[in-house]
């Protein structure tokens, strides 16, 4: 490998390192705002999710949606989180219904531009990724164990990523889905499973321990279920997301983020793990 090619490389480690220092600290002030202000303070932070994911995905979709489509879709981003913090999620489900007959009725009085096609691909911006947030804000709200949930959302998809990546620099071998992600493989998905598993598992130990139920081995068993789980839809959410890219040609959704993308290139894993895991809460109440 030539000097100059290292030196390009690690250039980019170097960026994507503080990149990522930057984004940890961003999500850890949230959450001391969360646990010392009010916990509608890390709302503003899933806000600041939809409103600039909506603006890669719109844009990444381009011409496939109409003017129209996009104004609905930002209209969307706008509206869900600020109705659910102060109305409830009743109030979002009519926003919701809303937002769908707008796009339907835009085939009836934009006949000519609004095509099933780019109707289709309208509702998928609506739905993606503003709709797939809305389990994070549930989970902040959930009447117990709420930190727990949103930790839980914040480590699994990151330590995941982490040792998918590690594990599959060391050991290589088969592709897990080449042409989705050439990069990824088999060996690699595996060590994203462990490292849910041991993240969860450690975060029990330290923070959790007792909190859910009285028997131990229960509350390890569900951690261990939460972990494994919590990384399987991380790295699903991560092949979601390279299968749209590659559809869409583009290789990033954004460029907020040196070294990384955009946001939805961060949280595409967060978002279909947290669904799971306020399945989870929800149901153990």
């Amino acid at each position: 490998m030539s000097s100059a090619l290292k030196g390009e490389n690690m250039k980019n480690f170097l960026t994507r390192l503080v990149t990522s220092v930057f984004i940890v600290a961003v999500v850890v002030g949230f959450f001391v705002l969360r646990q010392l202000v009010d916990i509608r303070l890390m709302n503003i932070l899933f806000y600041a999710f939809a409103l600039i994911g909506s603006y890669e995905i719109t844009r990444a979709l381009g011409d496939r949606i109409t003017n129209f489509q996009k104004c609905v879709i930002f209209a969307f981003a706008l509206t869900v989180t600020p109705v659910y913090v102060f109305f409830g999620v009743m109030a979002v489900a009519v926003v919701c219904m809303c937002a769908c007959l707008l796009l339907l009725l835009a085939m009836v009085f934009e006949f000519d531009n609004a095509t099933v096609e780019r109707t289709g691909c309208a509702f998928f911006g609506l739905f993606y990724p503003t709709g797939l947030l809305i389990p994070m804000l549930l989970c902040n709200t959930l009447e117990s164990n709420s930190f727990i949930a949103l930790v839980l959302i914040f480590i699994i998809s990151p330590v995941a990523d982490a040792l998918a990546y590690i594990v599959g620099s060391l050991l290589k071998g088969p592709k897990l889905c080449e042409r989705v992600s050439p990069k990824k493989t088999i060996s690699g998905a595996i060590g994203g499973l462990l490292g849910g598993i041991i993240v969860s598992v450690l975060f029990w130990l330290v923070y959790a321990k007792g909190s859910i139920t009285a028997t131990v081995w229960a509350e390890v068993l569900l951690f261990v279920t939460i972990g494994l789980f919590g990384a399987l839809f991380t790295e699903l959410g991560d092949l979601v997301e390279g299968a749209i890219k590659r559809k869409l040609g583009i290789k990033d959704m954004g460029n907020l983020l040196p070294g990384h993308g955009g946001i939805l290139d961060r949280i595409d894993g967060n978002m279909i793990c947290a669904a799971f895991i306020y399945m989870i809460f929800a149901f153990l109440g």
